[in-house]
């Protein structure tokens, strides 16, 4: 048999095309089973051979020319002539080898928070998603501190390299560096799950057993409460704001509902027969089950007052800027034209009070003390919360207290107006008999001074 000439690219480049639907081969006489595959419109490298596992020769192709040199092509075909001699079929070896590059690829800390990212939003309870993924990007992903740390294997990450992460983020606010641990925490607790420790190559939790006191980190818990004299600056000034913020603010601080379920809700979970709120359990802290929140007469009011005021056509969702469509969002501009209004309100109300700070969640914060003021029973005012019952009990006890609810809601409601109007002083009943400094002096005293007193006259 004739041995074939050594191929060069000037060679290839002058083999002429064939005519539509046919080929033909040009062997390279430098390298064993190297073809050069001729058609209409292209010239590919092949390599032709009897592959582990075939019965026969096949055609195996290599890439195409020119975008493969000629020498790239025959250093691939030399590659994969040894490893069939070694009983090894070079396609499966390239898959292993691209399978074990993705793998450690994926192993890499920054591409192994990505999946956890990507994760969030399937998990159990997704109501803080867009507001974890938000810490892990500011904190870690986009934290040029972290780096040198984002490129190791997960698995190297060691308790040394969080702790420097954590202390420069808590340089700077505490409180993102305490959401970054409860983060980390999370993410190494996923990772390590017998489920994913083996893919990304993970057998200890480096913060397995460290608290966040281990990291002088520390969660100021807020205690804030609206005082009598700012609650009605705050409702006043909810009143003079037009639709929809105006509305939403007032539903907020009667409803008890975080403000993000609040802004979410739907004509079509209001059932006014029943007079309740069916809030679904992804809105309301994750919940397997609807929230059922009873609607007094004040909030029946207010809802039937926004009803009629809105145009027709209106969507489904009671606050909205977009005609219904999509539920209100953006939440700081508004609450600081209602902080301003409020302070306003309160200068005239009583120009010696100050309006202090406040947060909408602080709504919460008066209706659960304002509760306990008026003596509703503690398991009634967590179950208007929405914090579920603990243990056995929250297993076994699933009597939603509606009827209990509701008459402590519609007391909170009516004691809520009268401190609004003026007509109550606080939520609680406490009138003392007061007086000046002079009226409380013992009795001895007194009698003492009436005997002097006749004894002058």
């Amino acid at each position: 048999m004739k041995r074939a000439r050594v191929l060069d690219e000037e060679r290839i480049e002058r083999l002429k095309p064939t005519k539509s639907g046919r080929r033909y081969d040009v062997h390279d006489g430098d390298v064993a089973n190297l073809v050069v595959r001729v058609g209409t419109r292209t010239k590919v490298f092949v390599l032709m051979a009897r592959f582990p596992g075939d019965a026969r020769t096949t055609r195996r192709k290599i890439d195409e020319f020119p975008k493969i040199s000629l020498e790239a092509a025959r250093i691939t075909a030399r590659d994969w002539n040894e490893k069939i001699k070694r009983g090894i079929d070079p396609a499966e070896e390239q898959e292993r080898t691209e399978r074990e590059k993705r793998l450690e690829e994926r192993r890499v800390f920054r591409s192994a928070l990505v999946d956890f990212i990507s994760w969030l939003p399937d998990r159990r309870y997704t109501r803080h998603v867009p507001d974890d993924i938000g810490v892990i990007r500011r904190t870690l992903l986009d934290n040029p501190e972290a780096a040198e740390t984002l490129e190791k294997p997960v698995a190297e990450v060691t308790r040394a390299d969080l702790g420097v992460i954590i202390e420069d983020v808590s340089w700077r606010t505490m409180s993102q560096a305490y959401l970054l641990f409860e983060q980390l925490q999370a993410f190494f607790k996923w990772v390590n799950s017998p489920l994913r420790c083996g893919p990304y190559g993970i057998a200890v939790n480096p913060l397995e057993g460290v608290n966040p006191g281990d990291l002088e980190l520390w969660k100021n818990a807020r205690l804030h409460v609206l005082e009598p004299w700012e609650l009605r600056a705050y409702w006043q000034a909810a009143e003079e704001m037009p639709y929809p913020y105006g509305p939403y603010f007032k539903v907020l601080l009667l409803i008890v509902e975080r403000r993000s379920a609040v802004a979410g809700m739907r004509w079509s979970e209001l059932d006014p027969g029943r007079r309740v709120w069916r809030a679904p359990p992804i809105r309301v802290k994750g919940k397997l089950v609807e929230h059922l929140v009873p609607l007094s007469d004040q909030l029946m009011e207010l809802l039937a007052d926004i009803r009629r005021s809105l145009s027709t056509g209106h969507g489904d969702y009671v606050f909205s800027s977009s005609h219904g469509q999509s539920p209100i969002n953006g939440f700081g501009a508004a609450t600081n034209a209602l902080r301003a209004r409020a302070e306003a309100a309160l200068r005239e109300i009583d120009p010696t009070k100050v309006m202090r700070h406040f947060v909408l969640h602080d709504g919460r914060r008066v209706d659960r003390t304002a509760l306990s003021a008026l003596d509703v029973p503690s398991d009634v005012a967590e179950g208007i919360l929405n914090h579920s019952k603990k243990g056995m009990e929250g297993l076994y006890d699933q009597f939603r207290q509606i009827p209990q609810r509701r008459k402590a809601m519609a007391k909170l409601h009516d004691r809520l107006g009268e401190v609004v109007e003026g007509s109550k002083g606080d939520f609680w009943d406490d009138e003392p008999a007061g007086g000046s400094w002079e009226d409380f002096r013992p009795a001895e005293a007194t009698e003492a001074e009436k005997t002097t007193r006749g004894r002058r006259r």
